[in-house]
């Protein structure tokens, strides 16, 4: 601008966008003596003690992940009551949906590339402070057992929350499984050394009950749980002669949410269990 002129408007823009000098080691607007950090001190939490931090793995799909962790932080307010935020747990979420599709990756054979792109996803979970992390999707888990014992010893397995759960079932009971065709064809479930201990809960769906099984839960990654979407799974609960179900896919944790409070069958969900027993999942 030339001496004496009146400042154009770029000029008047440029004055109040250039951010004010600062010193080494501050921010913008801030004294150098202020601390940029809080300075808060680590607590313990409702989900474990002092630096517990739960990772998320989600995106697998989305809604699923994303219903978890509100899940996590209602379980929490049970516990803690609706006034005691900062006993909340910290939470990390890496919400990726552009993960293969889990089935499709089992049945290509594309173990290499999926397991790959989920261990930079953990690593990054475990750099940015979490010390357990839950991958949010059953299927994946298939993968799990590729990872090293190191990185596998830090993953809270969805499938061993799930044999703890249907272990303490009554032994008349008996319940429908959900699962992908992902998670039947690799035997996620089966391939456990544990599941001769629950098998006799558990009810797998035929041929043509799984194709029907599959459909409704790649529903749920595209809709919202409505009553008719809700009654097709309970309908073929029914047609099994089973008392409940048990969400061998996290999708099926959307219809655990909007039965709860509802008068419906029970749901052996480890996600919701998860939520539940964070604290003494997360001290391992």
């Amino acid at each position: 601008m030339a001496a004496g002129s009146s400042p154009t408007t770029k000029d008047a823009d440029d004055t109040m966008l250039k951010p004010p000098h600062t010193g080494p080691g501050t921010l913008p607007g801030i004294p150098a003596t202020f601390p940029v950090s809080s300075g808060c001190p680590d607590r313990a939490t409702s989900g474990g003690g002092a630096g517990d931090v739960l990772g998320i793995l989600g995106g697998m799909g989305p809604l699923a992940s994303a219903g978890f962790l509100q899940s996590v932080y209602e379980a929490a307010v049970e516990r803690e009551g609706p006034f005691a935020e900062q006993a909340l747990p910290r939470c990390l979420l890496d919400s990726d949906p552009a993960f293969p599709d889990r089935t499709e990756a089992i049945r290509a054979g594309a173990e290499a590339e999926f397991l790959a792109r989920m261990r930079r996803r953990l690593t990054a979970l475990t750099r940015l402070g979490a010390t357990r992390t839950v991958v949010a999707c059953v299927t994946a888990h298939h993968f799990l057992e590729l990872l090293p014992a190191a990185e596998r010893e830090r993953v809270i397995s969805l499938v061993d929350v799930l044999l703890d759960e249907l272990a303490a079932v009554g032994p008349g009971e008996r319940l429908l499984l959900v699962a992908t065709h992902g998670t039947r064809e690799a035997r996620v479930l089966e391939r456990s050394v544990r599941w001769p201990e629950v098998e006799q809960r558990v009810v797998l769906p035929g041929p043509d009950a799984q194709h029907t099984v599959h459909r409704l839960l790649y529903r749920l990654k595209r809709e919202p749980v409505s009553e008719e979407l809700a009654g097709c799974f309970l309908a073929l609960a029914d047609e099994h002669g089973c008392q409940g179900l048990i969400a061998g896919c996290t999708e099926a944790h959307l219809l655990t949410r909007w039965l709860r409070g509802r008068d419906g069958p029970r749901i052996v969900d480890p996600l919701l269990t998860v939520a539940t027993r964070l604290t003494s999942l997360l001290a391992g």
